[in-house]
C-alpha cells in the first residue's frame, strides 16, 4: 500500500468523508425499515423506569403527560425491571420532551436514536484498528467491513438491544485500551463511564472491565506500571464505574448490590422457551447444540472477514504460545489479547455453559467488533505474505475490493431486509432450513401492498406473529393505518400474512398476491383469503 503520513491532506478529507457518507446514509435510509418484534417492549421497559424516575424528581410533568398512564405496574413489580435502561430511559425521555405523539414518529425517533448509537460504535471500531495498526487507512477498513456486515447494518436501525449494546461495548473497549497503554485519572473516569452506559444497557459488558482490570494487573506484575499509579488510577476507575452503575440504573437504587446480583443471575439464562428452527428441524432453544453459536455466525458473515479471522486467531494463538506467560511482546501485542478474549472468552463460555440462544446469533452481537479486528491482523498479515508471484499484493487488494463490491450490491438488493443475509456457507434452501425474518420487519411491506391495492374501508388481516404484524401498522399514513384491522382467527380475516417462522412450509391457501424475496429466497407472502379487490 502507498505511504501515507497521519498528516497527509488524502487522510484530513477521507476520514471525515467517509464517516460524512455513513450519517447521511443512515439517515437517508432510516424510514425503510419495519418495526420488530421486541421494540415495542423495549418502550415500555424505558417508560416505567422514567416514570419512576419523574415520580420522585418531577411527578407534576408525568401526571400531566398521559402516555405514562398506561405504565401502572410500579417498578418493583415489572416482571423485566432487571433489564438495563441506560438507552431506553434517556431515548423515553428525549420522546416526551420532544412532545411526539404519533405512534410511528415514536418509533421512528427511536430508530434514529438507534442509528446514531451505532454510529458511535463505527467510529470507536475505527479508533480501535486506527490505533493497533498505526494506519487510518486500515481504521477505515475496520469500520467499512463493520458497514458492510449486512444483517448488522439492518439491525443498527431497529435492534435496539443487541446492536445497541454492540456499539456501547465497542466504545468501552476504545477506551479500556487508551486506558491500558496510558493509565492516567482522566483515562479512568473515561472508561468507567463507558462501562457504566454499556453495563446498564446489557450485564455482560462487565466483561469489559473484568478484561480491563486483569491486563492491568498483569502490566503491574510485570513492571510495566508503577504499583503506586496502578492502585491510584484502579481505585478511582472501580469507584466511579460502580457508582456510575448505580446512578444510571433506576432498578439498583432500592438495593445496588443485591438487585445487581439478581440481575446478573437472571441474564445467565435468557428468559425465553420458544423453539428454533435448525437446519430444518424444530429445536427447543434450551436443547440447541453446542455448535449453534458456531454455525449461526459462519453462515451470516461475509466469508472474507471469516477467512480473515481465522488467519487472525491463528496467529494471535501462535503469539500467546511464543510469549507464554509474558502474553505479549509490546503493545500491539497488548490489543491483541484484548481483542482476542473479548472474542473467544465470550463464545467459549456460552458453549460451556450452554446458554440459551435464539433469534440467530443477536445475543452474541457485541463480540463482533473483537472479531474483526482480529480479522484485520489475518487481512493485514495476508496482504504482507511474499510468495513468489509478484503480483500476489495487488492481487489481494483487487480481491478484496471485489468481494466487498459483492456483499454492498447484494446489501443494495435486499434492502430493507439485510437481515435475512446468509453466505455461501449456508447451502441450498436456506429457508426451510434456518430462520428467516424473525424479527417480522417485513410485515411493513405486507401492510402497505394490502392498503395500496385494496381500497375497502376496512380490511381484516391475520398472521401467526400477531405482535409484529399488527404492530407495524404503525408505519402507515394515519389514514390507511385505520384501514386495517388484526383478527385473531384466520376464519374472519380477508388475508393471511406470513414470515413463514416456525412454519417454513407454504400454506395451503390458493391465492398468493404478493410475496417478498431476498437474494432469490422467499421471505414473505400475503395470501387472499376473501375476494374484495
Amino acid at each position: 500500500m502507498p505511504d501515507f503520513s497521519r498528516s497527509s491532506p488524502l487522510q484530513r478529507w477521507l476520514v471525515p468523508a467517509f464517516f460524512g457518507a455513513v450519517l447521511l446514509l443512515g439517515l437517508l435510509l432510516l424510514r425503510d425499515y419495519g418495526l420488530s418484534i421486541d421494540e415495542n417492549q423495549q418502550r415500555d421497559i424505558g417508560m416505567i423506569s422514567l416514570k419512576h424516575v419523574g415520580q420522585m424528581v418531577a411527578p407534576d410533568w408525568i401526571a400531566a403527560d398521559h402516555d405514562f398512564d398506561k405504565y401502572s405496574t410500579p417498578l418493583a413489580e415489572f416482571y423485566d425491571r432487571d433489564y438495563g435502561v441506560a438507552f431506553e430511559t434517556p431515548v423515553c425521555l428525549a420522546e416526551r420532551l420532544l412532545g411526539i405523539e404519533d405512534g410511528g414518529d415514536k418509533f421512528r425517533f427511536r430508530h434514529l436514536c438507534t442509528f446514531l448509537v451505532c454510529f458511535g460504535g463505527l467510529i470507536a471500531v475505527f479508533q480501535l484498528a486506527r490505533r493497533r495498526f498505526d494506519d487510518w487507512r486500515l481504521g477505515l477498513l475496520a469500520a467499512l467491513w463493520l458497514v458492510l456486515s449486512p444483517r448488522l447494518f439492518a439491525e443498527s436501525f431497529y435492534n435496539d438491544k443487541d446492536a445497541v449494546f454492540m456499539a456501547l461495548f465497542a466504545v468501552a473497549t476504545n477506551t479500556g485500551v487508551r486506558l491500558l497503554l496510558r493509565p492516567t485519572w482522566r483515562r479512568a473516569a473515561w472508561h468507567a463511564l463507558a462501562c457504566a452506559v454499556a453495563i446498564d444497557v446489557r450485564i455482560m459488558g462487565i466483561l469489559v472491565p473484568l478484561m480491563t482490570l486483569g491486563l492491568l494487573g498483569w502490566r503491574g506484575l510485570r513492571g510495566e506500571i508503577p504499583w503506586r499509579q496502578l492502585l491510584a488510577v484502579t481505585g478511582l476507575y472501580l469507584a466511579l464505574m460502580w457508582g456510575l452503575i448505580v446512578a444510571l440504573w433506576p432498578y439498583l437504587w432500592a438495593a445496588p448490590l443485591d438487585n445487581f446480583v439478581e440481575a446478573f443471575e437472571h441474564m445467565k439464562t435468557f428468559r425465553w422457551g420458544g423453539v428454533v428452527l435448525y437446519f430444518g428441524n424444530m429445536v427447543a432453544a434450551t436443547d440447541l447444540p453446542w455448535h449453534y453459536p458456531l454455525v449461526w455466525p459462519g453462515i451470516t458473515t461475509p466469508v472474507l472477514y471469516l477467512a480473515a479471522g481465522l488467519l487472525g486467531v491463528g496467529l494471535m494463538g501462535r503469539q500467546l504460545v511464543r510469549y507464554r506467560w509474558r502474553l505479549w511482546a509490546n503493545e500491539r501485542g497488548l490489543q491483541d489479547v484484548m481483542f482476542l478474549g473479548l472474542f473467544i472468552g465470550p463464545l467459549l463460555a456460552v458453549i460451556v455453559f450452554h446458554s440459551v440462544l435464539y433469534d440467530g446469533w443477536r445475543q452474541l452481537y457485541f463480540i463482533y467488533p473483537a472479531f474483526l479486528l482480529v480479522g484485520m491482523r489475518g487481512w493485514v498479515a495476508a496482504s504482507g505474505w511474499r510468495p513468489r508471484w509478484a503480483g500476489w499484493p495487488r492481487a489481494w487488494y483487487v480481491g478484496t475490493g471485489l468481494c466487498l463490491l459483492v456483499t454492498a450490491a447484494q446489501m443494495v438488493r435486499d434492502h430493507p431486509l439485510q437481515n435475512v443475509y446468509f453466505n455461501l456457507l449456508a447451502g441450498p434452501n436456506v429457508g426451510e432450513r434456518f430462520e428467516m425474518d424473525y424479527w417480522g420487519l417485513g410485515y411493513r411491506q405486507d401492510l402497505e401492498y394490502i392498503a395500496s391495492h385494496d381500497d375497502r374501508p376496512k380490511i381484516k388481516f391475520f398472521a401467526p406473529q400477531p405482535s409484529p404484524a399488527d404492530f407495524n401498522r404503525l408505519l402507515l399514513p394515519p389514514e390507511q393505518r385505520d384501514r386495517l384491522m388484526f383478527v385473531d382467527q384466520p376464519d374472519s380475516a380477508d388475508y393471511f400474512l406470513t414470515s413463514y417462522r416456525w412454519h417454513p412450509d407454504s400454506y395451503d391457501y390458493p391465492f398468493e398476491v404478493f410475496q417478498i424475496r431476498a437474494d432469490g429466497r422467499r421471505v414473505h407472502s400475503v395470501f387472499q383469503l376473501r375476494a374484495g379487490w
